[in-house]
């Protein structure tokens, strides 16, 4: 067994301003997942569209996915950090039988059906996806759908649908790679394995991180799974 020692936190769950002084109400939020990563490599799916002619489903445990997936596939955590793509994860019932990590403000506002994201980065979705992997005790993460390098017309799969900008938008996801290269430094004992997609230069010259085509991926699962 290779649970973290994890048992919950305290977060500010709301803040009242009083003639002047900030008053802050605290509560403690219990640990609500238990994850088990022994043995285990971590898959963070994001959505850009160099994953869009892979199969999911040929992923084992343990998978970490972002927003809007969950229309298509059903990763073991889903995350999603948009308060509107949480409302509709929720109305959609997904919520009540997998698990979906947000913050408080969503669950407080949309419904209790989430966990509560451990130790909020307050980053982006993808991010947050490997924060929480690395958390639960993953060292091996490998990245797919991440085009975290683009800057151009919008580049993700769910474009021009509910929640998400349309296809001619402009986008500069240098935030997002930004979150993510601060992310390795900060991690320098877990490997980052990013699968195709449009990355930044100087990922690769941290000594944690390499990419991957999908036949070297499928290589990878199908090796790991003769030897488990």
């Amino acid at each position: 067994m290779a649970i973290s020692q994890y048992k919950g936190e305290e977060i500010i769950d709301s803040i009242l301003i009083k003639q002047g002084k900030k008053f802050y109400d605290r509560k403690w939020m219990p640990r609500t997942v238990f994850n088990d990563p022994y043995n285990k490599d971590a898959y963070i799916i994001g959505n850009g569209e160099s994953r869009q002619h892979f199969d999911l489903y040929s992923l084992p445990q343990d998978t970490y996915g972002c927003n809007a997936l969950y229309r298509d596939y059903e990763p073991d955590y889903l995350i999603t950090i948009d308060t509107h793509m949480y409302k509709e994860i929720i109305e959609s019932g997904y919520a009540d039988k997998n698990i979906v990590y947000t913050h408080r403000l969503n669950v407080k506002k949309h419904g209790d059906q989430g966990h509560l994201i451990p130790a909020n980065p307050a980053q982006g979705a993808g991010t947050t996806a490997m924060h929480i992997a690395i958390h639960d005790g993953h060292t091996d993460l490998y990245c797919i759908g991440f085009d975290c390098g683009h800057i151009g017309p919008n580049n993700n799969i769910y474009k021009d649908t509910q929640s998400y900008r349309s296809s001619d938008t402009m986008v500069d996801q240098s935030i997002w790679a930004e979150q993510i290269y601060t992310l390795m430094i900060n991690n320098a004992h877990v490997k980052f394995t990013y699968v195709e997609g449009t990355i930044p230069n100087k990922f690769f010259e941290l000594a944690n991180c390499k990419q991957f085509d999908y036949g070297q991926l499928n290589d990878h699962i199908n090796t790991k799974n003769e030897t488990a």
